[in-house]
């Protein structure tokens, strides 16, 4: 095996973003580390920093990584996202006397980032989120949410029920929740990513399983390369101890797969696939399964109880 210090000489300076990405896609923290620090200067080493500090359930310093991005690349919205973003988990775990200028940070991060690009929705949907859970005080506010939701849906009808979706289901209001993804598969039945959507709400929200696998495979028959139906289908059958043997060869599918920004992590879809072979009485499998993801989000407590109860 190479030496940490024998790659970092063998890859050119501007090879080594690029390939810490690729570590980092890989888990492997610590090597792609060693070619990023060096890079002070480069916004994007900066940003893949910032990554790996929130895997490690590092916020502040995935905040500090990202601020200093944003000081490279003002006019950079992924950068001002990545900040707003961070700083939303500060929040959740500062003091009372730090809130309200965290709170107005994420505000302003996140308003920058649209301001620079509308289209930008991860920071509509953390936006959304922000004033779902906020309180009033902090600057939360539904109408203020709706409005995103509002936005969102001019961009992209389906992430738009989403958005009303999730509002609807933090206003406790399922019905309504419900209808927005139901009425999103009946106004493209041929999208798979409407019936995964929908089928996901069925298995997280609604506890309806055979909902939720009728309409999983059925996005998987419309389009077997949308892999994120795949993830949710195995997360289903983890959460339910139901198609275990479907679960698992569906979470497998998605393991060979390379998960695009935003899609759901190889980490998760090894969490689900140790619930699975937890459930089904294979204990070595699982440990080696719960050990894969929490290599890859060594931050994570669930996934750290998972693998000591099968120690």
């Amino acid at each position: 095996m190479i030496s940490a210090i024998a790659l970092f000489c063998a890859v050119p300076l501007v090879a080594q973003v690029p390939q810490a990405r690729t570590l980092v896609e890989e888990g492997r923290y610590d090597e792609a580390k060693r070619l990023l620090v060096p890079l002070s200067k480069d916004a994007e080493a900066l940003h893949l920093l910032s990554r790996i500090a929130m895997l490690h359930a590092d916020d502040e310093a995935a905040a500090d990584f990202c601020r200093k991005a944003v000081q490279l690349q003002p006019a950079n919205a992924e950068y001002h996202y990545c900040v707003g973003n961070a700083v939303r988990s500060v929040v959740q775990h500062a003091s009372i006397f730090k809130k309200p200028a965290l709170s107005k940070e994420t505000l302003q991060e996140l308003g920058r980032a649209l301001e620079l690009d509308p289209n930008h929705l991860p920071a509509r949907f953390a936006l959304l989120d922000y004033n779902l859970y906020a309180p009033a005080i902090a600057g939360g506010s539904e109408e203020k949410a709706l409005e995103q939701a509002a936005e969102i849906r001019k961009r992209d009808a389906l992430m738009g029920h989403r958005a009303y979706a999730r509002v609807y289901s933090r206003q406790k209001k399922p019905d309504l929740a419900r209808k927005e993804l139901v009425d999103a598969v009946r106004e493209d039945p041929k999208s798979a990513r409407a019936h995964a959507a929908l089928g996901s709400f069925y298995a997280n929200d609604d506890k309806n399983y055979d909902a939720a696998f009728h309409e999983l495979e059925s996005a998987i028959r419309l389009d077997a390369a949308y892999m994120p139906a795949w993830f949710s289908l195995g997360q289903a059958a983890a959460t339910s101890s139901a198609n275990l043997a479907r679960g698992e060869e569906a979470l497998r599918k998605y393991l060979a797969y390379r998960p695009k920004a935003g899609e759901p992590s190889h980490a998760g879809a090894w969490y689900s696939l140790g619930m699975i072979q937890e459930k089904a009485g294979k204990r070595p499998e699982a440990r080696q399964s719960y050990a894969a993801a929490a290599k890859l989000n060594p931050g994570s407590q669930e996934m750290q109880k998972a693998l000591k109860r099968v120690q």
